[in-house]
C-alpha cells in the first residue's frame, strides 16, 4: 500500500476491505493499522510487512486514509504502537522480550509520532502504545505503563481524546513487571482505558478484573480517571453498529 502510486487512494481502499471483511465475520473492531516508520529493509516491521514506508508522510497518508475508510463502514480502528516501532531491529519483538528504542526525543515526535497526529486527526477511535522503552521520553518503564507517555504526550501534546487500549498483557516485555492483574493495574494506572487480555485464557481475564476492581476499591486506581476511562469506553461502544 505504501508502495502505490497513490498510498492514500490505496489506505482507503484497503480501509474498506478490511471493514467489510470483519463485519461480514460479525466483528466490529480491527486491532490496525500499524503506524511505525521502518528504518531499515528487513528491520522488525519490514520484516513481516507491518509498515507502510520509511517516508513518515507516507504512512500518515496510507493509515489516515485506512483509518477513516474503516470506521465510516463502522468498524473501529487502532493506531499502533505509540510513539513507534518503526526504529526496532529485526528480532526486537516485544511479545517475546525487554525492547529498547534507543531515539532522541525530537526524532520520536517529528518522525515516529508524525502518523499519529494524521490519525488523530483522522478521529482514530483507540491506540495502543508499545511496550517497548524509550529512554527520551521515560526512562523507566514501557510506553504502555508509562504516565509520562501516555498523559503527557499522547493526550497532552498530541491532544488525543479517545480510547487507549493496551498490547497483550502477557507480552514477554512485562516479565519484570508481575502477572497479569499487576500488569493490568499498571496500564491503567498510566493512563490506559482497556487492558487487552489475548492468551486465550479466561482464566486471565479473570484475574485482570478481579486485580483492577480490588484496585478501584482499595483506592490504588483514581476512581475519577476510572470513571473517565469507563465514559471514553462506553461512547465508543456506542458509536458502533
Amino acid at each position: 500500500m505504501g508502495a502505490a502510486a497513490d498510498p492514500s487512494a490505496a489506505g482507503a481502499r484497503t480501509g474498506h476491505e478490511a471493514a467489510s471483511a470483519l463485519r461480514s465475520a460479525g466483528m466490529n473492531g480491527n486491532l490496525a493499522p500499524v503506524l511505525g516508520v521502518h528504518r531499515a529493509p528487513g528491520d522488525f516491521l519490514d520484516a513481516f510487512g507491518r509498515s507502510y514506508s520509511s517516508d513518515p508522510a507516507v504512512v500518515a497518508a496510507a493509515a489516515g486514509a485506512f483509518i477513516g475508510a474503516q470506521q465510516a463502514d463502522g468498524v473501529a480502528a487502532t493506531a499502533k504502537h505509540f510513539p513507534g516501532l518503526g526504529a526496532a531491529p529485526a528480532g526486537a519483538n516485544t511479545d517475546e522480550e525487554p525492547v529498547t528504542i534507543p531515539l532522541d526525543s525530537g526524532t520520536l515526535r517529528n518522525v515516529d509520532e508524525a502518523p499519529y497526529r494524521a490519525a488523530i486527526a483522522a478521529g482514530v477511535d483507540m491506540i495502543m502504545p508499545s511496550w517497548a522503552v524509550y529512554p527520551a521520553l521515560d526512562s523507566g518503564v514501557p510506553a504502555g505503563l508509562s504516565s509520562a507517555i501516555l498523559r503527557g504526550d499522547l493526550r497532552g501534546n498530541l491532544g488525543y481524546q479517545g480510547v487507549i487500549i493496551s498490547d497483550a498483557i502477557e507480552a514477554g516485555a512485562l516479565a519484570a513487571f508481575g502477572d497479569a492483574g499487576d500488569r493490568s493495574v499498571a496500564a491503567l494506572a498510566a493512563g490506559q482505558d482497556l487492558a487487552l487480555c489475548s492468551a486465550r485464557d479466561a482464566g486471565q481475564g479473570a484475574q485482570a478484573t478481579g486485580d483492577l476492581a480490588a484496585a478501584i476499591t482499595g483506592g490504588r486506581l483514581n476512581l475519577g480517571d476510572v470513571l473517565a476511562s469507563t465514559e471514553r469506553v462506553l461512547e465508543l461502544r456506542l458509536s458502533l453498529r
